[in-house]
């Protein structure tokens, strides 16, 4: 077999002078010249690490060093190493300590007992493979998410445009209408007729104002970018009662973190759309949202008590509304689950971790 020309860059971090020679003819067996670097213990391996770590393509790792053993071991190097692969060769037989290493963030687990220079060699080009692989889709995965969270900001930012040229255009527009028919019906007063139809028109006008205002306001909330999420949620919750005659509820925490515009935006916007749902679909009686800053996490809970959600329709990909809930709670990196029961009711719930905390006060509040 050909010995392999990919350059490999190994650090050994190992104590026995029998082992760690065994180690090099192996490799040295299966890939052509490689540079093999040895450290003897933890405090040479780290310093090696910090220094150089970015030029070494695997760490194979001993377990059992003069100043470090076991897993508090492997916790160490696999910090200290970040995006290099580490395989661990030790004597420990323990196959759950093996599993265990594993989930820790070892890239493989070889026995040095059963070691040949071929299984050597496959663990240290699957693991950097694997490594490569892993470190590519996560920069793909972080440019992803970069355009999504330009792409929504942009349409976030569209969407204020236009609410505030219906706003501002249109509705003078119908001011300046219902005003000059207020003129029109003082200097026509002594006509019934007219006056009739005046009035017939300008509570139409009047009516047309409201529908301008409510679709400024669901477009983009007025009170969102003036007085911030919490005020924008009270408002919901108060449109939901008003329109559908749902009880629903405010819940929260007077101690509430500083969140930043582009999180209260989207957090606005997956409670918008949870409600959107629950008038749509649920036949709910009562809502509640409850904003808790529990261990500077921020949980938002939206629960209602209606039919629930089908679990073919929970789990559908193509489901558009619980879609976008999860596509923006991704976008700021939010954990959303969602947990429903037939006739009972679903539960929303996403979690962000928050530093920083602000006081507010909810109008329409629930007591705990």
């Amino acid at each position: 077999m050909d010995r392999d020309n990919g350059g490999y860059r190994i650090l050994v971090v190992e104590d026995n002078p029998g082992d760690f020679v065994l180690v090099e003819d192996f490799i040295l067996e299966r890939i052509n010249s490689p540079l093999i670097v040895q450290a003897k213990t933890f405090e040479e391996a780290k310093g090696i690490l910090t220094s150089y770590g970015h030029k070494y393509n695997v760490v194979l790792l001993d377990l059992s060093l003069p100043d470090h053993t076991g897993e508090p071991l492997i916790h160490q190097i696999v910090e200290l190493c970040g995006n290099i692969p580490v395989v661990v060769l030790t004597g420990y037989t323990d196959f759950a300590f093996g599993v265990r290493s594993l989930s820790i963030g070892v890239a493989d687990y070889l026995l040095k007992d059963d070691l040949t220079s071929m299984s050597l060699y496959k663990s240290i080009v699957y693991s950097t493979e694997r490594k490569r692989i892993i470190s590519a889709l996560k920069t793909s995965e972080s440019r992803v998410r970069s355009f999504a969270d330009q792409l929504n900001n942009a349409l976030e930012e569209e969407r204020s445009r236009i609410a505030r040229e219906i706003h501002d255009e249109f509705g003078q527009q119908l001011s300046g209408l219902k005003m000059s028919l207020s003129s029109l019906k003082k200097s026509n007063s002594n006509n019934t007729d007219m006056e009739v139809l005046m009035d017939t028109l300008i509570a139409d006008v009047n009516t047309s104002i409201e529908s301008v205002r409510q679709i400024a306001n669901e477009l983009r909330p007025v009170l969102l970018d003036k007085l911030g999420l919490f005020a924008a949620l009270e408002w919901l919750v108060t449109e939901l009662e008003k329109k559908t005659g749902v009880t629903a509820y405010l819940y929260a925490d007077t101690d509430q973190p500083e969140i930043s515009k582009t999180l209260e935006i989207n957090i606005f916007r997956i409670c918008q759309e949870a409600l959107t749902n629950i008038t749509k679909h649920a036949k709910a009686s009562l809502v509640i949202i409850k904003v808790e800053n529990i261990d500077k996490q921020l949980s938002i809970k939206i629960i209602d008590n209606g039919c629930g959600i089908k679990s073919g329709t929970l789990h559908n990909p193509m489901s558009m509304g619980l879609l976008n809930m999860k596509q923006r709670a991704n976008l700021i990196g939010a954990e959303l689950n969602i947990t429903s029961s037939f006739q009972t009711g679903t539960t929303i719930q996403f979690t962000l971790n928050i530093n920083g905390k602000k006081n507010i006060n909810s109008g329409r509040s629930l007591s705990s």
